[in-house]
């Protein structure tokens, strides 16, 4: 028994299903041709016995005169020359006492006998006994089984085969599956092939989704850690410490709806193009994009040893950025424009070492992110917002023009003031336009 548990535990299910198949078309084949060779055995030797009851009855009209007469040599000569049906192999003449007056053929023990009495006047004057032979009955009955057993045999093979492959073929892709997911989960697309099987249809459909949604995060979050600052410039310290500097926070606008819009690849394209003018900007005024966090854009300014010269870069910068999307959105319609809300913040911000790298690119904390952002979500599109602090700092700059902003509440629930960038002085707006012009031309396609 455990012997033969193991043997069919090593079986697939395809397997399974076939030898299920198989076995119950022999058991029904097997069934019906048994009833059927009962009953067409029984109605086979029921007609043997009704013919030869009718041959031995016409026999014995034959036979009464010669009987009567007591003519013993008509009685051989009339059972020599009677045409006996093969079903009688043997046959003799009884008189009334039971004795034998004649015979034809020879008798076999294990034949079944049949009578028929010879009468005249309606009197018994003597019996015929015959030997019935059924051989024929039941030999037609067994070929006839026989080609049952067979065409069982083929059908079971048949029906074995075709559910195996039904089976194979709808389980195909669930036995994908599993080395599908694994390569997935390690960083590869997901390629399902279409079920065959209706059933599977939702299954499929749902997994294509999440694909889909899965690759459309993985190529988003490839884009976005374009904007992480992998160069570890940062203070090697091996202890936390507090760290000045001036911020930008470029928040990208309704980035939700268009990872709902386009696809992974037309999402990942149009970061990458936006990426690539944001790092030039950051380049020429010597800003390190650090990292993307929440819906926005972090860039540092003045790490380490941030000085006013540090924090007027930084307006630069985002002006630069500012004017690069206002030239695409003009320009270039065959890129989709993205809306941007930039914040210039000043404040202290929390290096934390991490690892054995002690690279902090992983790990800025502190108020001062929180509000930049907090401040971009306050602003417009298209214009810069400047916290008091940061304002402070640079008000000594000429040529800098301002106009009052919003009031915002910080994190801790006091309102502070902010103020928008109107313009810049003449000679670094002339200068920003040149830029403006080189940076396009570099990132343009050829």
């Amino acid at each position: 028994m455990t012997k033969f548990r193991s043997m069919w535990q090593k079986l697939n299910l395809s397997q399974v299903c076939g030898l299920f198949a198989a076995g119950l078309i022999l058991i029904t084949g097997l069934s019906i041709g048994l009833l059927t060779y009962q009953h067409q055995l029984s109605q086979a030797e029921g007609t043997l016995r009704t013919n030869a009851a009718l041959q031995l009855q016409r026999l014995a009209l034959t036979l009464a005169p010669s009987l009567l007469n007591e003519d013993r040599v008509s009685l051989n000569l009339t059972l020599n020359e009677w045409q006996l049906d093969h079903s009688i192999p043997a046959i003799r003449i009884l008189n009334p006492q039971q004795q034998l007056i004649a015979t034809s053929g020879r008798f076999s023990q294990q034949g079944e006998r049949i009578y028929q009495e010879i009468t005249q006047d309606n009197l018994a004057i003597g019996t015929l006994q015959a030997n019935l032979d059924t051989s024929s009955a039941t030999n037609a009955a067994r070929r006839y089984l026989s080609i049952s057993l067979f065409i069982s045999a083929l059908l079971a093979s048949l029906g074995a085969w075709i559910s195996y492959h039904l089976t194979e073929k709808n389980l195909k892709f669930l036995r994908q599956l599993p080395e599908q997911l694994k390569e997935w989960k390690d960083g590869e697309t997901l390629a399902i092939s279409q079920p065959d099987s209706a059933e599977f249809l939702p299954l499929y459909q749902a997994l294509t989704d999440i694909s889909e949604q899965e690759q459309q995060r993985r190529m988003l979050k490839q884009a976005l850690d374009q904007f992480i600052n992998n160069d570890n410039q940062h203070d090697h310290s091996t202890d936390f410490c507090y760290q000045n500097c001036a911020l930008l926070y470029v928040e990208i606008l309704d980035l939700e709806v268009l990872q709902s819009r386009l696809s992974a690849q037309e999402l990942s394209t149009l970061l990458n193009h936006y990426h690539r003018l944001l790092s030039q900007a950051a380049k020429l005024y010597n800003g390190k994009l650090d990292r993307f966090q929440g819906d926005g854009i972090v860039m540092l300014f003045g790490m380490p040893g941030p000085d006013q010269q540090n924090m007027v870069h930084s307006l630069y910068a985002a002006m630069l950025f500012l004017g690069l999307v206002d030239y695409i959105r003009e320009n270039n319609h065959q890129l989709l424009p993205l809306e941007f809300r930039i914040a210039a913040h000043y404040g202290p911000i929390l290096l934390a070492p991490i690892g054995e790298e002690q690279n902090i690119q992983g790990n800025l904390i502190g108020d001062t992110i929180h509000w930049a952002a907090r401040l971009a979500q306050s602003g417009e599109e298209r214009r810069l917002l400047v916290s008091q602090s940061m304002l402070d700092k640079v008000k000594d700059i000429p040529d800098l023009q301002w106009q009052e902003g919003h009031e915002v509440a910080d994190l801790h629930g006091c309102t502070q003031y902010s103020y928008w960038l109107d313009k810049l002085p003449e000679k670094n707006q002339s200068l920003i336009k040149r830029q403006i012009k080189h940076i396009v031309a570099m990132t343009e396609p050829v």
